[in-house]
């Protein structure tokens, strides 16, 4: 039925369509407040939902001058978020809502928030009026009227219905608002759309690009929940959010909303999430959820963008239809990103090969222009990249004489298709690089000739290093062989200063068993002098046999060993393996480095010489082992081990293998299997060995590869002195403990020492003058043959020191020595043989002497 309005209603009804036609959105509202006011109401507040239905206090309007200040604020503070509160349950029912006759405590309401009930007290409302505004079976807004204290008016029907009828009209200029603001959204969108285009079209890097975009449809469109997946590795891998406090990096194919659209291709629009199985929850309070896939035309998708909501604002078709038509430009321009990535990704592998390349690489232009120059090429011919590009090859970097022949090359190659190689010299910093060139080529798809490639190599070091070697090979052969001459020599001038010992000394016996008038004195006199004569031969036989004395230190074997690695490779004849395992917790040796070296070359260069042409393996090996007596079966020169701790270091091989009956030959002068071989290797590694008091191990079968293993005694700890495990000889002769394997020279020995008043005890071995001092004899000095059948002189003086450090010790041998620190023990003197009796007498009182002093300081 048609109202029927007085003067003053038709009246305010005109003026509201008047407002609503001439004035802004705002002020239309705020003027229509101003007008309720004190017509039907002491307040009038109108609430209007924005653009993301968040409700809004558009309008407030109040009759008490006093309350204006509080009716600015309510502007100011524009958003409602009062859930119990009248508006907001009618924009929640959409019923109207009429409250009559409040209380004074209304304000005291539980349910209300402290900021509110503070409203509620200073507004005091005793009637409230809220009428829900309609548009398309939604409410968009809430009018409300309030009737405050002390005022005593009451909400009469026409005031009910004069305000329906309001709402009716404001309901009408928010529909035209919301018409407006949907034209002016989908505007943004089309602008979105083409702005985004042209962005992502720009764009040529991926992680950008899904950075782009995100952030556009958060600043643009206000969408709080965004992320771009991709598909890597045959799952769905985050690339850009924004939003999310906690995101999920991965998403299997098989799971989600993504992954279903993953694999129908399909855009999905989740109006409701829980009623969604697939959805998966990252962000809590999650409603509704859109998903567009990534891809090229009708091709498989590559990724998705995901758009999140948690109910305001609220997703809708124009969402979905907006990001439909985004995702294929975004699509397009993904396509490109990665198509560029490719292309970048093949232009620096080519880039990096070149450079990384250990040859010269240079491109060429059909022209023969110079297009490309890598850094080796930089380093080989001296000319800076920038200064070579779009040079001409041939007339910069060839002679004349070899620009014939490389042109005629490249003719051949561009009709072939074949790669071709030529040599040229070049002369730099007065010093020849023969460098050999590899010509090739590459076609376009037409087949036409896009560019020729040249790879150079510079041979100079290793055909130098090829010479060196084969000089170097010379040369060791040389030593080699002077070198086992040395070794024949110095083992028959050894046991002929044996000889000559005896003979001199049993003819200064009998030269002073007779007066020098007798018949027979001459003779014995041209005998002494053919003697010394021989003697002074043998010497020089020795000087040559012996060459320089070892030069002992303290030395690292390990680091011998890795030092001597870059010179070892260089013998290799086939591609093998070197493969160090060495002991960290080694042990240093006292030895000759020089001496040490030769015995790792030596043992290498034997297993080079065995390596099959391929799969070739040596492994050197360095370890702190201990071994008993027994144990030394098989070992090339035992009887200078003990039982005790060894360095060792082994050379082992994968060739074929010694044959068992061969392995007893290996070590003897002169024997050889090589063709080329002089038999001299093997015999220098054991003579240097025993020089240093070490031994030989050797396993080998046929077929399994040979293992030879040296034995080096360790560097002792220094010895202190301790109280001598005798008594001290008073009144008696001084006792001197002789060792010597050689029974003539012992007994010679023997005798010259007691006619001269000595006490001597004659040992024929180490063993019975170590087992003679351990029973705690008194022993003045000792004379040790550095030669014995079972220990070494060196290990028998290191053990009588042990056992007595007040034993003054001398070495006797065939072989020129020098008083040296063997180990850690010093040794008073040395007697080379042959020798005169007076020079032994000299070196016994000497070591007497030495021995009174060591008394002296002990006593004190």
């Amino acid at each position: 039925m048609q109202e029927q309005w007085n003067a003053t209603q038709a009246r305010l009804l005109a003026d509201v369509g008047v407002f609503l036609v001439s004035l802004g959105r705002s002020e239309a509202f705020q003027q229509i407040a101003r007008r309720l006011v004190p017509l039907l109401g002491d307040w009038c507040i109108i609430i209007i939902r924005d653009e993301h239905h968040q409700p809004r206090r558009v309008a407030v309007a109040c009759a008490d001058p006093s309350k204006q200040a509080l009716a600015a604020r309510l502007i100011q503070e524009a958003v409602l978020q009062e859930t119990y509160s009248p508006p907001v349950q009618v924009l929640t029912t959409g019923q109207p809502l009429l409250l009559l006759d409040l209380p004074d405590d209304y304000s005291e309401n539980p349910n209300f928030s402290p900021a509110y009930r503070e409203l509620v007290r200073q507004i005091k409302p005793r009637q409230v009026l809220s009428l829900p505004i309609w548009v398309r079976d939604r409410v968009v807004g809430v009018l409300v009227l309030l009737i405050t204290a002390p005022s005593q008016r009451h909400f009469a029907q026409d005031d009910l219905i004069l305000a329906a009828e309001i709402a009716k009209r404001l309901a009408l200029a928010v529909e035209n608002l919301l018409l407006y603001r949907s034209m002016q959204r989908r505007l943004d969108q089309l602008l979105l759309v083409q702005r985004v285009a042209g962005l992502v079209n720009s764009v040529l890097q991926t992680e950008k690009l899904c950075r782009l975009v995100v952030q556009q449809l958060h600043d643009t469109f206000g969408y709080h929940l965004i992320s771009i997946y991709l598909l890597q590795d045959g799952v769905l891998r985050q690339q850009a959010v924004v939003g999310y406090d906690q995101v999920l990096p991965v998403i299997q194919l098989h799971e989600g909303v993504a992954g279903r659209v993953m694999r129908t291709g399909q855009a999905e629009f989740v109006r409701d999430t829980t009623g969604d199985p697939d959805f998966i929850e990252v962000y809590p309070g999650t409603t509704q959820c859109i998903v567009v896939p990534l891809r090229h035309g009708e091709a498989k998708p590559v990724g998705v963008i995901i758009v999140e909501s948690l109910g305001n604002p609220t997703l809708d078709d124009e969402d979905f239809l907006l990001l439909s038509l985004l995702a294929d430009q975004i699509s397009i321009a993904l396509l490109n990103t990665m198509l560029f990535a490719r292309i970048i990704e093949s232009f620096e592998r080519f880039r990096s090969l070149i450079e990384l390349a250990g040859n010269a690489i240079i491109c060429l232009s059909p022209q023969l222009r110079i297009t490309e120059f890598n850094r080796m090429a930089e380093q080989l011919f001296g000319y800076m990249r920038s200064a070579m590009i779009g040079a001409d090859f041939s007339t910069t970097l060839l002679s004349e004489a070899e620009r014939p022949l490389f042109l005629a090359l490249v003719r051949e190659v561009e009709q072939r298709g074949s790669s071709r190689s030529f040599e040229t010299i070049l002369c730099k910093a007065d010093r020849k690089h023969y460098l050999t060139w590899t010509v090739t080529c590459r076609r376009h798809l037409s087949g036409e000739l896009a560019e020729l490639l040249l790879v150079c190599q510079d041979l100079t070091e290793q055909r130098e290093m090829t010479a060196e070697l084969l000089q170097y090979e010379r040369r060791l052969q040389n030593l080699e062989r002077l070198e086992s001459l040395a070794i024949m020599a110095g083992g028959i001038a050894h046991d002929f200063n044996n000889l000559l010992t005896v003979i001199e000394g049993n003819a200064n016996f009998l030269k002073n068993a007779i007066t020098a008038t007798h018949p027979v004195d001459q003779y014995l006199q041209n005998l002494l002098t053919a003697t010394q004569q021989a003697g002074g031969l043998v010497e020089q036989l020795l000087r040559f046999a012996v060459a320089d004395p070892l030069k002992l230190q303290q030395i690292d074997l390990n680091r011998l060993i890795e030092k001597a690695i870059p010179i070892l490779q260089t013998t290799l004849k086939h591609p093998a393996v070197i493969r160090l395992d060495l002991d960290p917790a080694l042990p240093p040796i006292r030895a000759d480095p020089t001496q040490i070296r030769q015995v790792l070359l030596n043992l290498f260069m034997n297993a080079v010489d065995v390596l099959p042409e391929q799969n070739g393996c040596i492994c050197i090996q360095t370890a702190l082992r201990a071994i008993d007596a027994n144990e030394f079966v098989g070992f090339i020169s035992p009887h200078r081990l003990t039982s005790g701790k060894y360095v060792t270091m082994s050379v082992h091989d994968n060739g074929h293998g010694i044959d068992p009956k061969m392995q007893q030959q290996i070590f003897e002068p002169f024997f050889t299997t090589k063709v080329h071989g002089h038999g001299l290797g093997l015999p220098s590694v054991l003579n240097i060995v025993r020089q240093h008091g070490g031994a030989i191990e050797v396993k080998s079968r046929p077929g399994e590869g040979s293992t030879f293993t040296v034995w080096f005694p360790p560097l002792q700890p220094s010895t202190e002195q301790g109280a001598l495990p005798g008594t001290v000889i008073g009144s008696e002769s001084p006792c001197v403990l002789v060792v010597d394997d050689n029974k003539d020279v012992r007994s010679l020995i023997e005798r010259l020492l007691r006619q001269a008043g000595y006490r001597v005890k004659a040992m024929a071995n180490g063993s019975e003058a170590l087992h003679l001092v351990t029973q705690g004899q008194a022993i003045a000095c000792a004379l040790v043959d550095i030669t014995l059948a079972d220990i070494s002189g060196y290990d028998v003086c290191r053990r009588i020191a042990e056992l007595n450090p007040c034993i003054p010790l001398a070495l006797i041998s065939g072989y020129p020595v020098e008083a040296a620190s063997i180990g850690e023990v010093s040794v008073a003197a040395t007697l080379q043989k042959p020798f005169r009796a007076q020079e032994l007498l000299s070196v016994v009182q000497r070591l007497i002497e030495i021995r009174a002093e060591l008394l002296r300081k002990q006593r004190c």
